[in-house]
This record gives C-alpha cells, sequence and structure tokens, in this order.
C-alpha cells in the first residue's frame, strides 16, 4: 500500500521526463523529415518582355557612329530574392535577323555577308555564375551583380564577364549594362561600306525588363 503511491509518483516522473525529451527532439525530428528542397523558398522565376526590352550597339566608323538596335528580346532570368548566391541564372537570345541601324543596303549587307544569320540567326548568352554585391534582390530593391557566362555570336563561344543592374518594382525586372565586344574574336569580317569601315571594337547595350512568372 506505501509503495503503490511512491510507483505512481516516479512513472509520472519519467512520463515528465519522456515529454521534456521529446519536446526537445521534436523540432530537429521535424526538420530531418522535411526535404531539403521543401525546406528553402522557392526560387522566382521571371520572363522577359519584348514589347519593353531594348539591346542597342554603337561601332565608331570613319567619321561617324553606326547605332544599331532591337526588341526582338527573349529569356528568362530565375534567382532565390532571399540569397542571390543560390540558383541565380540569366539567359537571352536575340534575333540577329532582327538588327537594324537604319539603312537598308547596308542592314542587309550585315546580316548577310557579316553576321552570316542565314547560318547564325539568334545571339544568345548563358550565365555560369553570378555575383552580387548585397545577398537579395527583393520588390523595392536596387542591386548591382557581375555576371560571368558565354556569349554565342557567329558560331563563336566566348566567355565574358561584365556588371549589370537590377532594379525590382513590383512584379518587373529590369536589367540594365553595356559591354565591349571585338568583332574579330568573333570572326566577324570587320564591315565597310563605301569608304566607311568599322572599327573592331563594338560597345552593346541593353536594358532588359522581365516579368515574374506566377505559372510555376
Amino acid at each position: 500500500m506505501f509503495l503503490q503511491p511512491l510507483i505512481r509518483l516516479g512513472q509520472t516522473r519519467k512520463s515528465v521526463d519522456t515529454v521534456r525529451v521529446i519536446a526537445t527532439l521534436l523540432p530537429f525530428l521535424l526538420r530531418a523529415q522535411i526535404p531539403a528542397d521543401l525546406a528553402r523558398p522557392a526560387v522566382t522565376r521571371f520572363r522577359v518582355d519584348p514589347s519593353r526590352s531594348i539591346v542597342r550597339f554603337d561601332a565608331a566608323a570613319t567619321g561617324h557612329t553606326v547605332h544599331g538596335v532591337t526588341h526582338q528580346v527573349a529569356g528568362e532570368v530565375v534567382f532565390d530574392p532571399d540569397d542571390l548566391t543560390r540558383e541565380a541564372e540569366v539567359a537571352f537570345q536575340v534575333d540577329a535577323v532582327a538588327l537594324d541601324t537604319g539603312n537598308k543596303i547596308r542592314d542587309r549587307k550585315m546580316r548577310d555577308s557579316h553576321l552570316e544569320t542565314g547560318r547564325y540567326p539568334t545571339i544568345a548568352f548563358r550565365s555560369s555564375g553570378v555575383r552580387a554585391i548585397a545577398p537579395t534582390l527583393r520588390p523595392g530593391e536596387t542591386q548591382e551583380l557581375t555576371v560571368k557566362g558565354t556569349l554565342s555570336l557567329h558560331g563563336v563561344d566566348k566567355l565574358l564577364t561584365f556588371p549589370v543592374k537590377a532594379v525590382r518594382h513590383g512584379k518587373d525586372l529590369r536589367v540594365t549594362g553595356e559591354v565591349p565586344l571585338r568583332l574579330s574574336d568573333f570572326a566577324i569580317p570587320i564591315p565597310r561600306f563605301l569608304f566607311i569601315k568599322l572599327q573592331d571594337e563594338v560597345k552593346v547595350m541593353f536594358e532588359v525588363v522581365a516579368v515574374a512568372d506566377e505559372s510555376r
């Protein structure tokens, strides 16, 4: 009779100790059951809007500068807004046939004899690394990044590294930047038009607007 209260007291203490142990281990057990992919926040995917995007180039020539432009830009940007070091990717494609310098004769020669758009209709860039000054790019934030990747132009792949500026406004992502290119690096003959000869280096500028893809 005297032992039964003590036994019950011991059982109660064991139960309390068991609950304490479970409460301590429960968070770790729950985390262990959640797959790593589900524990991480989802990345955000942005689709390029050609109607609000533009790629331009300036090519210095004898006595003046040739300007070219196109709005035929496609592609996407993918990143984690809270951690730009994770899964950040950039991919752009430009329709080479759509490049326009404002002179039909010059454009036809540029497409046929220099860019050879019949064989190489697309100019493409795909990133292999993105480095950011700050770790996040949330709505309302502006970020300066360094993008490294491969530019495919005129059948030649070349590794490039260049700075860009990214700004988020609501669902929109605006990316701007410029990069110098040498035509000779891509086996493109230096264009001549009558007595005018372009220089080897061409400055390419871009302003790309992409919209968050909420279908995923």
